[in-house]
């Protein structure tokens, strides 16, 4: 992911902020799920871990669910 970014100065010319473009901030909560809440996050790390233990029988298929 390539993020555009403004730096914010302070006086001394020290990084403060830094400004990004709205639509990459929302392609970014997404992509590292900081838009999940607890419950959801749990479940996530669980069939995370069950796909790469080779857990298929975890899941459904789209019509099941």
């Amino acid at each position: 992911m390539t993020i555009t970014r403004k730096l914010v100065l302070d006086e001394k010319g020290d990084p403060t902020e830094v400004i990004i473009p709205y639509a990459q901030f929302v392609e970014f909560v997404e992509v590292y799920g900081l838009d999940l809440d607890d419950e959801e996050a749990r479940e996530l790390r669980e069939a995370r871990e069950d796909s790469a233990a080779g857990r298929g029988s975890a899941f459904v298929s789209a019509e099941e669910a």
